[in-house]
């Protein structure tokens, strides 16, 4: 189906063919146009002919699964990297949970779920990828673009997710502040109270592992801090 302009653009990669077939049809009654693929595999080749503005994808799939296939679009350059992603999945344990942010997911659905529920954090992740922002900033020997969504070292670009850049955000927008766990969930996800309680830690590895470590330091007992210099 092809995309409309008023209507958000989900890629749905789901090898279950009935539960496939029954997301799309109440994705597209909620306002969304819906794109499927079988397995990880289809759905990077969809990403090869068109781009959606969120990815919804299982992670138990033949061929390629959910979490090799976020890597593979983490790995691209260009927008593709910065998809985001939601993972859908029966399994809901903590260290399954990990695996997807560690990945590059943006949010975690365990199935069963409800179509309405589906829909409002599929229109939550689109929120947070829209949100306006300032001018780009230089800070130590990274160029940081906010407007444009990009970061680089000299002139490497450094590839982040949708998600590790609202968090860097979140630490330009308050500087040498420290920020709790609640408080990055909060202007990061949305939810003060999100579940997952490794979420904001495996993030922040994250995005410390590709800015350089020294830019957020750990204030034992306390939460992060930015720093500049």
């Amino acid at each position: 189906m092809a995309a409309q302009p008023d209507r958000p653009h989900v890629l749905l990669v789901e090898d279950d063919e009935e539960l496939r077939l029954t997301t799309r049809l109440v994705l597209e009654r909620q306002g969304f146009t819906v794109t499927v693929a079988a397995d990880g595999v289809e759905g990077l080749a969809r990403l090869d002919e068109e781009t959606p503005d969120v990815a919804l994808v299982d992670v138990m799939m033949p061929r390629m699964d959910g979490i090799t296939f976020i890597r593979q679009i983490r790995a691209r350059r260009g927008p593709i990297a910065e998809l985001p992603v939601i993972v859908l999945t029966a399994r809901d344990l903590p260290h399954d949970q990990v695996a997807g942010f560690d990945a590059g997911a943006d949010d975690y659905v365990v199935k069963p779920f409800d179509g309405q529920v589906l829909a409002a954090r599929l229109r939550a992740v689109l929120r947070r990828g829209a949100a306006p922002s300032a001018d780009g900033i230089r800070v130590g020997d990274l160029l940081i673009d906010r407007p444009g969504m990009s970061i680089s070292r000299g002139d490497e670009p450094i590839s982040l997710s949708s998600t590790e850049f609202r968090l860097l955000e979140a630490f330009l927008d308050h500087p040498s502040r420290v920020l709790s766990r609640g408080q990055l969930l909060d202007l990061v996800w949305g939810d003060p109270d999100w579940g997952d309680p490794h979420v904001v830690e495996v993030n922040v590895q994250r995005l410390r592992s590709k800015i350089g470590a020294e830019h957020i330091v750990t204030v034992r007992g306390a939460g992060y801090k930015w720093v500049s210099g």
